[in-house]
């Protein structure tokens, strides 16, 4: 990967409030388009040989705003983890449904996904797919605009760390990411 760069921007605040929110399309709060803002502020579309977005709105309707048409290419591989029948609850409203099931999660996700979720293993492969992609076609830096599932994922796989220390990176609403792939 040499001279490519990844800089990744997670979304700001949603509409939805906390809670578990892969495939839910929520919006941008006013506070979270404000974020995303402040996060990009001194940057231009120009520093970057490309930008991708996630679909959902609230990655894709502040990039096509900030990047325009032209430097931008949404890439469904960017999409948040699917959580399936738990997306837009929150951990509370889950724990007292079915607390066994959220513990089995918490304790081993890539055996345990959520109900109709997505498995873990399939989300790292999209990303890898989508590391692969950007590989083969960019040489400079590039920004992507997508979720704390994600960043933490392409954390998680460019530094080679184990799985499971995905769950210990920190990504606020807003914030942004350097990274280069370490595995070579």
């Amino acid at each position: 990967m040499s001279g490519l760069v990844l800089e990744l921007l997670r979304h700001g605040e949603t509409e939805a409030g906390p809670c578990f929110l892969g495939r839910t399309d929520a919006a941008l709060s006013e506070h979270g388009w404000q974020q995303m803002s402040t996060a990009l502020a001194g940057r231009s579309p120009l520093d970057y040989e490309r930008i991708y977005s996630s679909p959902l709105q609230r990655c894709a309707t502040f990039a096509r705003h900030w990047a325009g048409a032209e430097r931008l290419q949404l890439d469904e591989r960017l999409s948040e983890y699917d959580f399936g029948d738990w997306d837009g609850m929150t951990a509370a409203t889950l724990h007292a449904r079915d607390p066994e099931a959220l513990a089995r999660f918490w304790s081993d996700p890539w055996r345990h996904p959520p109900p109709r979720g997505e498995r873990l293993a399939d989300f790292f492969a999209r990303l890898e797919s989508l590391i692969e992609r950007l590989q083969r076609q960019h040489r400079q830096a590039v920004l992507l605009i997508c979720h704390g599932g994600v960043i933490r994922a392409l954390h998680t796989l460019l530094n080679a760390l184990p799985p499971a220390a995905m769950f210990s990176y920190p990504v606020e609403h807003a914030s942004l990411h350097r990274l280069r792939d370490r595995r070579r």
